[in-house]
């Protein structure tokens, strides 16, 4: 098999896998991510407002209802200054829920994305291998069933081995600036480009793994592979990482347009469609 290993290669890749998809009339696989998208969005938000009114229904049954316009004409300096707070702590509950939760929902929202679009990616890598190669793999029902099953199965592994770099990562740094607080100013960046080479290096990897799929690897074996490749698969991740990482674009276009060019890319880079020289695996 010949794999390019350069993380130049994936980022090379990646540039050229809309150009490819233009050329080859594979603009209609935005479709599927479009819809989902909006179905995520309308979902997480539909989420967060019932989380939202249910702590505000809490918190009225706790300290009683509560409004803004409380103070009226006769009432107590005391009692007013009390409903003023309580009023305000409702409505800072509701924002800190709303925040907090919007935040988890942009952090899972990467991993989800590879789940729910797992059936589309493999068809996305399915056709693009095959206008690199002109192989046309016969449609099996079965088959494709499992390639579903596979990505989702693969985006929660890899959800929870970066959740738990990142636990580790976290804990290191806290650690080493205790120790060490002059050398806080360069940790806290150094957590954020390690955190975000991690990142990109799991979005590579669950492109690379349809291709990976097709040729009977296993999931654990797929890992093991692409930590081989990890530069070729941290350069076909990075693009992706940056799209995820724009506010505003990170839930609106990056789950269209990055999955599907990340899934491109990843068989551009393996089977030679964008290589400028490879080497042997």
């Amino acid at each position: 098999m010949k794999i390019m290993h350069g993380f130049s290669d994936g980022i090379r890749t990646s540039f050229k896998a809309l150009p490819f998809m233009i050329r080859n009339k594979m603009l209609i696989w935005f479709l599927p991510a479009f819809f989902l998208t909006l179905a995520l969005s309308y979902g997480a938000f539909a989420l967060i407002d019932m989380a939202v009114d249910a702590a505000d229904s809490l918190y009225t049954n706790t300290f009683g209802a509560h409004a803004l316009d409380v103070c009226g004409e006769g009432m107590v300096v005391m009692d007013c200054i009390e409903e003023v707070f309580r009023a305000i702590g409702s409505y800072m509950l509701g924002i800190v829920i709303w925040v907090g939760l919007f935040w988890l929902k942009i952090k899972l929202l990467k991993y989800v994305v590879l789940a729910f679009l797992g059936p589309v990616m493999s068809v996305i890598s399915d056709v693009t291998e095959e206008k690199l190669t002109g192989v046309k793999r016969p449609f099996s029902l079965k088959k494709f069933l499992l390639e579903v099953f596979r990505g989702i199965r693969t985006a929660l592994l890899y959800l929870f081995i970066e959740l738990f770099l990142a636990i580790l990562l976290l804990v290191i740094a806290l650690v080493a600036g205790w120790v060490f607080p002059v050398l806080l100013p360069f940790i806290a960046p150094l957590e954020v480009i390690v955190a975000f080479i991690i990142g990109a290096f799991f979005y590579g990897a669950a492109a690379l793994d349809y291709v990976w799929e097709r040729e009977d690897v296993g999931a654990f074996g797929s890992l093991g592979m692409a930590y081989k490749s990890r530069r070729l698969a941290v350069g076909i991740g990075v693009p992706f990482a940056i799209w995820m990482a724009i506010p505003i674009v990170n839930f609106t276009l990056a789950p269209i347009f990055a999955p599907a060019l990340a899934t491109v890319a990843a068989v551009l880079a393996l089977k030679g469609g964008g290589k400028k020289n490879s080497s042997s695996q």
